[in-house]
């Protein structure tokens, strides 16, 4: 029997791991299941140079993963590549000043933040990666599809309804998930379906939607959308 294709899902650590990689093996099987944690978020890190593009910061993240693992094009199924939203499309004036926030504070009206410029910068990255992100197809020398999906503010947002957790509430939480539904797809479908955040249908639409008004910091994600183009 033909080893099964990869799919491989970039995600930005390990808790996103540990909530996902069983509960889509058992969905997807079709293709084998596979992670590339970046180990936070490529969208705002300041680590690649200003004129890196997208395409490019995401095509050294698969050829790398390909490298490593000794994979070639063809091994390759498709490439699904999940964020967190962060906020990122808030105009400026809803991100607020709050002294006491270590770490910025996601609510359904805005960011509060100790360094509001900071986020603002941030946020202006993350806006020009994401909309770049959106224009790619294919990757790997245009030969293996690419598509996006968010979840927002963030995963923890989405799957256990706090987009403000503690490291040690979001590790507890990620194992509930999995105990919860690495066995139980059905439910988990169920679940990622619901209506109060999920958004299906068009993937353009979907991404317009999350760039409006409030939403990108609002408890929304479109991962439907991908499961409904495999049929799930």
């Amino acid at each position: 029997m033909a080893k099964k294709k990869v799919i491989l899902f970039i995600v930005e650590g390990i808790n996103d791991k540990t909530c996902l990689e069983g509960v889509l093996e058992e969905i997807l099987d079709s293709g084998e299941v596979l992670f590339k944690l970046t180990d936070g978020d490529v969208l705002s890190s300041f680590k690649y140079p200003k004129d890196t593009t997208p395409k490019n910061i995401v095509g050294q993240i698969v050829k790398d993963f390909k490298d490593k693992n000794h994979l070639t094009p063809s091994n390759f199924l498709e490439v699904v590549h999940i964020v967190d939203m962060d906020g990122a499309y808030l105009a400026d004036v809803d991100i607020h000043e709050d002294a006491s926030a270590v770490d910025p504070i996601y609510k359904d009206d805005g960011i509060f933040t100790h360094d509001v410029e900071g986020i603002k910068l941030r946020n202006k990255m993350k806006r020009q990666r994401l909309d770049g992100l959106l224009d790619i197809k294919k990757v790997l020398g245009n030969s293996v599809p690419y598509s996006v999906y968010y979840f927002s503010s963030n995963m923890d947002h989405v799957l256990h309804n706090n987009a403000n957790l503690s490291e040690k509430e979001k590790d507890d939480k990620a194992d509930k998930f999995d105990l919860k539904y690495s066995e139980d797809p059905d439910a988990f479908l169920d679940f990622i379906k619901d209506k109060c955040f999920a958004i299906s249908g068009d993937y353009k639409k979907s991404w317009d939607f999350i760039k409006a008004d409030m939403n990108s910091v609002r408890r929304y994600s479109n991962f439907a959308v991908y499961l409904e183009k495999r049929g799930k």
